[in-house]
């Protein structure tokens, strides 16, 4: 199919005080066979909650230091054209002002712990930002005990060059705010993949082997990470 199609990126914004920005996105397309439950309705819901839960924060806190960005891509599936097109379009902004982006791409763990595993990876590529989210993550393990007892939660740090085993893949739409923001800059992005969704672009990726609670674990350490970067000037 020869066709153009136009591609949809929505974002919503809270603004901050300073030019600097943290972006969250995950993809809102899937492959056309299938539903997408998993790939990447999960991501894209964790986008919209939060969005929710940190405009509570701002309305009773105020106005974050940093401005907040939350966005979807459409053609991730067909080769990151939303994310691309996206960072293509304001190179020189983020560039100068991206202080961080996360990606929420299958951020999901199968019902089926026993069968098909119960990891979810979290990895970026600076050491600084993966300190903190281990920092959260005990916490998180200390506090919410009853949820993250159940879940094998795998952080690492890949700071290689691009298509290197030690460096971060350009399999999603971090790829483009990492790789390229033009003139040898490299950006900053974290990201979380899950396990077990083994139905994922096939016609099977519904909602019957969905698990929610799953995507709570990543919402609550990255959302944590997104706040205080909101109001720091770290």
């Amino acid at each position: 199919n020869d066709q153009e199609r136009t591609i949809y990126v929505p974002c919503g914004e809270i603004k901050g005080r300073t030019s600097e920005v943290v972006i969250v996105g995950g993809h809102h397309d899937t492959v056309y066979h299938a539903e997408g439950a998993v790939d990447d309705s999960s991501g894209t819901a964790s986008v919209l909650e939060m969005a929710r839960q940190l405009s509570e924060v701002v309305n009773e806190t105020g106005t974050p230091e940093r401005t907040l960005r939350f966005c979807t891509w459409g053609g991730e599936e067909e080769g990151l054209y939303g994310s691309r097109a996206y960072v293509q379009a304001f190179q020189n902004s983020l560039k100068d002002n991206l202080r961080l982006y996360i990606n929420l791409d299958m951020n999901h763990v199968d019902a089926d712990f026993s069968n098909r595993g119960n990891s979810l990876t979290l990895f970026g590529n600076t050491p600084e930002d993966m300190e903190h989210i281990e920092r959260i993550t005990l916490l998180y393990q200390d506090e919410r005990a009853d949820v993250a007892d159940r879940y094998d939660i795998r952080l690492s740090v890949l700071q290689g060059a691009q298509g290197a085993p030690d460096g971060m893949p350009y399999n999603s739409d971090h790829g483009p705010f990492v790789y390229d923001l033009g003139e040898g800059e490299r950006g900053r992005a974290i990201v979380c993949y899950g396990s077990g969704s083994w139905e994922y672009h096939t016609y099977l990726d519904t909602m019957d082997r969905f698990n929610e609670e799953s995507l709570g674990v990543s919402v609550t350490i990255y959302g944590t990470y997104m706040r205080f970067l909101a109001y720091s000037d770290y």
